[in-house]
């Protein structure tokens, strides 16, 4: 019984540990192009939020703002702790790290 069970975990972990499991789409990071601050809107909070430049975030496909008639398409994105509307054209990919 204890070869058994012992055979189990061992499976198990090999399965844990083996590089399928952590294999999948590598995505490139982003984030707010320029330096200093600027505002954004946060949906949640519906308020302008100031954002340091540079910050590293991450869009959400799909889910673009298209009101945004005077500076362009603004896309959802995660930044730390909230969810903000970015422009498209301030949104900088920065590769893979």
């Amino acid at each position: 019984m204890r070869e058994e069970v012992e055979d189990k975990v061992e499976g198990f972990l090999e399965e844990l540990l083996s590089e399928s499991v952590f294999e999948g789409p590598s995505l490139p990071h982003y984030v707010i192009s320029g330096s200093g601050d600027a505002w954004f809107l946060d949906p949640e909070l519906k308020q302008m939020v100031m954002i340091s430049r540079g910050t590293e975030i991450v869009p959400i496909p799909g889910d673009e703002d298209p009101r945004d008639v005077d500076s362009g398409v603004r896309t959802l994105v995660r930044a730390p702790y909230r969810f903000l509307l970015v422009p498209e054209d301030e949104i900088q990919e920065i590769g893979w790290n």
